[in-house]
């Protein structure tokens, strides 16, 4: 069995999902690690359930990585772009109560 690396650790199960789902279409075999129920430290009280650790074989650490940070970056401009309609919807009211 070749040595696991981990490369990323997402903040939500949509997000995780959206990764493997990603690494397997292009064929970069990837295992998720350490999903669980834990406790939180620094003031918090009681248990949260810790997403898992995308893990990919040591000889596909690079491609991963790349296609990982292609996708986030898709994300954050798709995020960005639904963003601006409401913006300059929210500009032209008031624009158009301001002005008449």
């Amino acid at each position: 069995m070749p040595d696991l690396v981990r490369v990323d650790s997402p903040d939500t199960q949509a997000e995780l999902t959206a990764i493997v789902e990603m690494l397997e279409a292009h064929e970069v075999p990837c295992f998720v690690s350490g999903a669980r129920l834990g406790g939180v430290s620094g003031g918090v009280y009681g248990c949260v359930r810790r997403l898992g650790v995308v893990m990919v074989p040591g000889t596909r650490v690079a491609e991963a990585a790349a296609l990982i940070a292609a996708h986030k970056s898709s994300r954050a401009a798709r995020k960005d772009g639904a963003r601006k309609p409401l913006s300059s919807r929210l500009g032209a009211l008031v624009r158009f109560i301001w002005f008449g």
